[in-house]
């Protein structure tokens, strides 16, 4: 029988591998099922959590799965942890971040935080090894849940210290989506329009990212939720909002031209829902690019309206590991009054 090399036995367990129970030779996150006992592994540090900020999109599964009903929701979270190992929603494919103190580092991990520091994951529930004892507190409405558990990050999975600067709450919201905020800025144009499918949090970061960005230009947000468009629209983080249910394509298109939007030079997909990218690439103009950063994505989906649209469009997947741990979606906040208020820091 082949035995593994040390240096591939090495990237295994930096990577996380070595917690994968099901299928063999899968990496944590696609992987169904992961160890998530004691005690610490080399490659690793444990944290003890203490809240979860499920993404948006598993969220909204599981309380309409669940009709609102809060104990059936804690029920639904912690069946799945127990099953999978992880907080790995099977029917969204996605997770989350979450929240603790280190409480010990294991002997190879390299750069780890210090035992006793409050720290929030950057990499996706997805693939972070998790047992819960029991969840503490949960409301039906926010995806913040307060829970008592023990978490193991890998070598390669990223972390932020948690900012004393601003509350928890805020905190989690703003790095469980940073990343729309960096992609954001970086393919947004000097000039022209930028479109915001989705007015929650990874939204309101995207539209602070690009006003960030642009020299001039037209910011405009596109939602269903007319309050949330109110909320935006009154602080400044867009120019334009247009109530639109982005599942409708023509529709959605009909309302952005009669609200005098023009094809836009970026569109960012921030939605909860499904069914929303052929509304996306008809808002796009030729030559235009097109960040799906949202896990209800369906990525197959996107590039067969493409082909049947007909627009000339890059599509870029959004990706949820940036190399600053969240700094400039923090730099955002602290110096964008109207993003605080939209995020709740502030009175409007």
């Amino acid at each position: 029988m082949a035995t593994q090399s040390s240096e591939a036995l090495d990237i295994s367990q930096r990577l996380g591998a070595d917690r994968v129970l099901s299928p063999p030779g899968y990496l944590p996150q696609p992987a169904d099922r992961l160890d998530a006992g004691a005690p610490t592994r080399p490659y690793e540090f444990e944290v003890g959590v203490e809240r979860l900020c499920l993404d948006s999109t598993s969220h909204r599964n599981i309380r309409e799965s669940c009709e609102d009903d809060p104990e059936r929701m804690a029920d639904r979270i912690m069946e799945i942890v127990a099953a999978r190992g992880k907080m790995h929603n099977p029917e969204t494919d996605s997770g989350g971040v979450l929240v603790g103190t280190v409480a010990e580092v294991g002997e190879r991990a390299g750069s780890p935080p210090a035992v006793g520091e409050r720290i929030v994951t950057m990499s996706s529930l997805t693939l972070t090894p998790l047992r819960l004892d029991e969840v503490t507190a949960l409301d039906p409405g926010s995806p913040q849940v307060d829970v008592r558990g023990s978490a193991y990050v890998f070598d390669r999975a990223s972390w932020a210290p948690l900012p004393g600067d601003m509350p928890l709450k805020t905190a989690l919201e703003v790095l469980d989506v940073c990343p729309a905020a960096n992609q954001t800025r970086d393919l947004a144009p000097s000039e022209g329009t930028v479109c915001v499918l989705g007015a929650g949090h990874a939204g309101k970061l995207a539209m602070a990212a690009a006003r960030d960005a642009m020299d001039g230009g037209t910011v405009v947000a596109a939602d269903v939720d007319a309050a949330a468009l109110d909320l935006v629209e009154s602080v400044g983080l867009c120019d334009v909002g247009v109530i639109a249910d982005l599942r409708d394509p023509v529709a959605a298109l009909t309302a952005l031209r009669e609200a005098g939007v023009a094809d836009a030079d970026l569109t960012v997909v921030v939605v909860n829902v499904t069914g929303c990218e052929a509304a996306a690439i008809l808002m796009t103009g030729d030559g235009g690019s097109l960040l799906f950063f949202s896990m209800a994505t369906n990525f197959s989906a996107a590039a067969l309206a493409g082909d049947g649209i007909g627009n000339d469009v890059r599509m870029v997947i959004g990706s949820g590991y940036t190399p600053d741990t969240g700094e400039y979606a923090l730099e955002l906040v602290r110096g964008s009054a109207g993003l605080r208020r939209a995020l709740g820091m502030e009175d409007r």
